[in-house]
C-alpha cells in the first residue's frame, strides 16, 4: 500500500515472516526464561574477537512515552548478553533521537517507536539512520502501541529492520531474546567490518610497501603502514641483517621510532632491553611472528636474510587483530624480498660479487664525484695488474684463481688504507684514487714481496702500476683512468713488473697510433698509397739472379713514406694484417706472373705473419691466388718469423704441410733474434734459414762483438746444413761481408751491395741493364 502501513489483518503474517531471524519462547509470555535456538548460541568466532575490547552494548530507546522509558530500563536491569552488561540511552522524539545518533558512537541497537511526533516518526528516523547517517550495521527493533501501524513487507526488508513488536508483547523474556539476537548480528557485521577494513588497511599496506626499494626506506614505510592498520601512534624498530662491502652483518635496527628512537643503527645483540633483545632474537630465531602483553614481534625474513618488525601497541591484541598482523607481515615479507632482490641488482649494479669491492662504474662515478668535491687536495690515480695473472688461472684453476684475487685485493685495500678509494675494474685488474701522498707505487709493490698461500699452494705475484696525477689530466674520471691505463700499458710493453707515471707524450703517441691506424684503414679499403718494391736475391759466386723479395710500403695522405716497423706490428695487434697481407700476396704473385710470362725463371718471396695464421682458411686462399695468377707453387718462397712456433702448433703445422705438399717453399726470417728455442725451430718445416742482418753488418771487422757475430753466423750456416736448408744472408752491404759469408758457406744473399728494393717498373730497368752489361 502507498501509505506505507499494514492493517491489523496482516501484522501476524508479517510477524510469522520474521520469526525464522529470531528464536523465540514458546512458553508463556510471562515466563523470564529465555530459550535461544542453537546457530544463535554459537556466536561467531572472528566477531567476538573482533569486539573482544567492547565494555558494554549500546542500545538507543526512542519513545514519546516516559513510561516506556522507565519500564525498559528496569526490565533490563543488571542484564548481560555475552557476558557484557547493556547501557541504555533515551531519546523521547525522532528528532532527539537523530541528533543523539549524529553524536554518539557505538550504538548497536535501536528501540524506535513507530508513532510519536508524528504517525511516521520511526519509520522516518529508520529511513534517516540507514540513507543519511548511514549506520548500516545498527540493528533496529520497532516497537508500536498502536498494532494498526505496521509498516509494510517491503519496507521491513529496505530498510533493514531486524524486528516489529507491539510493546504488550516484549515482556522481559522476550525483550532480551530479540535484544540477544539484534547485538549478536551488530557484533557479527561490526566483526565483518573491521575484517575488511583491517583486510583493506593490508592490501593497502603491501601495496604501499611493493614500491619500496631500499632497506632503510622500507623500514620507515613499514612502521608508518602499522601504525594506520592499527589506529594508533607510529612506534616500533625494524631490524634485519645488512648487505655489506664486507658481507652479511648480523640483526641491526635499520629504523626507528617513537619509544625505539634510540636503536636506529645498533645491532640488536648490543640492545640495552634484556626483553626486547630476547623477544626479537627468538622471533628471528622461531621464524615466525610472536606477541606479548604490549607489542607485536613480525617475521618479515626468509631463508636468505632475517627482518623482524618491532610495534608497540600499547595492550594485548585480540586474535583477529593478530591474524590481520600476521597476513601483512606474510605479504609484506613478499614486498621484503623485492627489496632484497632490488639491493642485490644494485650491489651487482656496482660492486664485484667476488671481491665485494667497487666495480669500473661505481669506481668511476666515486671518483667523478670526489674530482669536484676535493678540489683543492693534490690526488691521483693508480691501475695496479697483476703479472702473469692467466698463467695461474690456466695452471691452477678458476678456483685457484678467484682465492687469489680476493687476497690480493685484500692487501691492497690494506697497504692502500682508509684513505684511498680501491677497486676491481676487470679481471686482474685493480683501481685506487686517493691523495697522492697514500698512493706510493713502491709501497705497494713492496707489500706485494711476501708470498700468498692460496689451497695448498705458495704463490709470489708482482705487480704492474701506472699513475695518473689529477693536476696532469683534463677531464673528468673516464680521462684519468684512460691516463693510468697508458701508464700501465707502458710497464706492460716493457715486460715484467715496474712502476710508471702518466706524461703527456703518452696520450700523443696513442694518437698518433689511432691516426695511423685510420690511416692504415682508408688505404687497405681504397687501395690508397700501398705499394710493393722488390729487392734482388742474388747468388754472390756467379752473379745470378735466384729471387726478389717483395716488401710493402705505405704513404700515408700526408704524403709521408710510413716505415714498416711502425705500421707493420699496428696491423698485427689490430688483425688489419689479414687483408694488408693477401693485397701484398696477390699483387706480388700478379708481378711475379708477369715477369715468368717474359721468361724470367726467379723465386717470389713474401713476408707472412703469424697471426695469418690463426685464420683457419689461410692456407686455401693462398693456393686460390698461385691457381689465379697460373704461377709455379714452387715459385713462392713464404718468409716466416721465429715467432709462429709460439702460435697454435698444430693449426700453423696443418697449414704449412698443406702448402708444402702443393708446392710452396718457406723460409725462417730474422733468425736467431727472436726469443724460440731450438727444439721449437727444429719443429719448423722450412726449406730455408735467412741469417738476419745483425749478424751480417759487422762480419769482415775485428772486435769483440764481430766475432760474437761471426760465431752465431757460422752456427746458422751449421744449422741449416744440418737440416738440409739452403741460406740466405740479408743486409749484405760491403764486399768483406759477402766474402764473409761466401767462406761459411753462405752463397745467396740480398742487401744494398746487390740491390736496394725498387719499384717493379726500376726493377725491370735495373735487371736489363745487368743482362746487358
Amino acid at each position: 500500500m502507498s501509505s506505507g502501513v499494514l492493517q491489523p489483518a496482516r501484522v501476524e503474517s508479517v510477524l510469522s515472516q520474521l520469526s525464522s531471524s529470531f528464536a523465540t519462547s514458546d512458553a508463556d509470555p510471562g515466563d523470564d526464561e529465555l530459550v535461544f535456538a542453537d546457530e544463535q548460541a554459537e556466536a561467531d568466532e572472528e566477531a567476538a574477537s573482533a569486539l573482544s575490547a567492547v565494555r558494554r552494548w549500546r542500545v538507543l530507546v526512542v519513545d514519546d512515552d516516559p513510561e516506556v522509558h522507565t519500564a525498559t530500563a528496569f526490565a533490563l536491569r543488571g542484564a548481560e548478553i555475552d557476558g557484557i552488561e547493556i547501557e541504555l540511552l533515551h531519546a523521547s522524539s525522532g528528532r532527539e533521537a537523530e541528533a543523539m545518533l549524529r553524536q554518539e558512537h557505538g550504538i548497536a541497537v535501536a528501540l524506535i517507536d513507530v508513532v510519536m511526533e508524528a504517525p511516521d516518526a520511526g519509520l522516518r528516523l529508520v529511513s534517516c539512520i540507514r540513507q543519511e547517517l548511514g549506520l548500516h550495521n545498527l540493528r533496529i527493533i520497532l516497537r508500536t502501541g498502536q498494532p494498526g501501524y505496521a509498516p509494510e513487507l517491503d519496507v521491513i526488508r529496505q530498510s533493514d529492520i531486524n524486528d516489529y513488536r507491539t510493546k504488550s508483547e516484549l515482556t522481559q523474556a522476550r525483550l532480551l531474546t530479540a535484544l540477544t539476537a539484534a547485538i549478536r548480528a551488530y557484533a557479527q557485521l561490526e566483526g565483518n567490518a573491521q575484517i575488511s577494513r583491517g583486510m583493506a588497511r593490508v592490501v593497502q599496506a603491501g601495496q604501499r610497501m611493493a614500491s619500496v626499494r631500499a632497506p632503510q626506506a622500507f623500514g620507515a614505510e613499514l612502521l608508518r603502514q602499522l601504525a594506520l592498520v592499527l589506529e594508533c601512534e607510529n612506534d616500533g624498530a625494524f631490524c634485519a641483517t645488512e648487505v655489506t662491502v664486507e658481507g652479511e652483518a648480523p640483526l641491526r635496527v635499520l629504523d626507528a621510532s617513537g619509544r625505539y628512537e634510540h636503536c636506529r643503527g645498533s645491532a640488536v645483540a648490543q640492545l640495552c632491553e634484556p626483553q626486547l633483545r630476547g623477544m626479537i632474537e627468538r622471533c628471528a630465531l622461531e621464524r615466525c611472528s610472536l606477541f606479548d602483553q604490549s607489542c607485536a614481534y613480525l617475521w618479515l625474513g626468509n631463508e636468505r636474510r632475517a627482518a623482524v618488525a618491532v610495534f608497540h601497541t600499547g595492550n594485548v591484541l585480540d586474535e583477529l587483530t593478530r591474524r590481520l598482523l600476521e597476513l601483512m607481515a606474510a605479504n609484506i615479507a613478499v614486498a621484503f624480498g623485492n627489496v632484497m632482490l632490488f639491493e642485490q641488482l644494485d650491489f651487482h649494479a656496482s660492486f664485484d660479487a667476488l671481491t665485494r669491492l667497487p666495480n669500473r662504474a661505481r669506481f668511476l662515478a666515486d671518483v667523478d664525484h670526489d674530482l669536484f668535491s676535493h678540489a683543492d687536495i693534490p690526488r691521483c690515480m693508480a691501475i695496479v695488474d697483476v703479472v702473469r695473472f692467466s698463467d695461474i688461472n690456466d695452471a691452477l684453476g678458476h678456483r685457484c684463481g678467484d682465492s687469489l684475487l680476493s687476497a690480493v685485493a685484500r692487501r691492497l685495500c690494506a697497504v692502500a688504507g682508509a684513505h684511498v678509494l680501491c677497486a676491481r675494474i676487470a679481471g686482474d685488474v685493480f683501481a685506487l684514487f686517493g691523495p697522492t701522498q697514500y698512493i706510493d707505487p713502491l709501497s705497494i709493490r713492496r707489500a706485494f714481496d711476501a708470498p700468498f698461500y692460496v689451497q695448498g699452494h705458495v704463490l709470489s705475484v708482482s705487480l704492474r702500476v701506472g699513475l695518473a696525477q689529477v693536476a696532469e689530466s683534463h677531464g673528468g674520471a673516464v680521462e684519468l683512468l684512460r691516463s693510468a691505463n697508458l701508464a700501465v700499458n707502458q710497464v706492460r710493453n716493457s715486460g715484467g713488473s715496474g712502476h710508471s707515471h702518466f706524461v703527456r707524450a703518452m696520450s700523443d703517441d696513442v694518437q698518433t697510433r689511432v691516426s695511423m691506424l685510420h690511416g692504415l684503414r682508408a688505404a687497405i679499403d681504397f687501395k690508397r698509397g700501398l705499394s710493393l718494391v722488390y729487392q734482388p736475391q742474388i747468388n754472390a759466386r756467379d752473379g745470378e739472379l735466384v729471387g726478389v723479395e717483395a716488401l710493402l710500403r705505405w704513404r700515408n695522405d700526408a704524403a709521408r713514406l710510413v716505415p714498416p716497423n711502425e705500421f707493420i706490428p699496428l696491423a698485427e695487434r689490430t688483425g688489419l694484417i689479414n687483408e694488408l697481407g693477401l693485397w701484398v700476396l696477390d699483387a706480388a704473385l700478379a708481378r711475379l706472373a708477369r715477369w715468368q710470362a717474359q721468361g724470367l725463371a726467379l723465386s717470389m718471396s713474401v713476408n707472412v705473419s703469424s697471426v695469418q695464421f690463426r685464420n683457419e682458411d689461410f692456407a686455401r686462399r693462398v693456393l686460390r691466388l698461385i691457381e689465379h695468377h697460373a704461377v709455379a707453387p714452387s715459385a713462392v718462397v713464404l718468409e716466416i718469423t721465429e715467432s709462429i712456433a709460439l702460435e697454435d702448433h698444430a693449426q700453423v703445422m696443418g697449414q704449412i704441410e698443406e702448402l708444402r705438399r702443393a708446392g710452396v717453399h718457406f723460409a725462417i726470417d730474422d733468425f736467431g733474434t727472436g726469443f724460440s728455442s731450438l727444439s721449437q725451430i727444429a719443429r719448423l718445416p722450412a726449406d730455408q734459414l735467412k741469417i738476419d742482418r745483425s749478424f751480417v753488418e759487422k762480419l769482415g771487422v775485428e772486435s769483440d762483438s764481430s766475432r760474437a757475430d761471426h760465431a752465431m753466423a757460422a752456427t746458422v750456416v751449421m744449422l741449416a746444413a744440418a737440416r738440409s736448408m739452403s741460406l740466405m744472408a740479408e743486409g749484405v752491404e760491403t764486399v768483406e761481408q759477402r766474402d764473409a759469408l761466401i767462406a761459411m758457406g753462405c752463397e745467396k744473399m740480398q742487401g744494398y751491395f746487390f740491390g736496394h728494393p725498387m719499384p717493379a717498373e726500376q726493377f725491370e730497368a735495373w735487371l736489363a741493364t745487368r743482362l746487358q752489361g
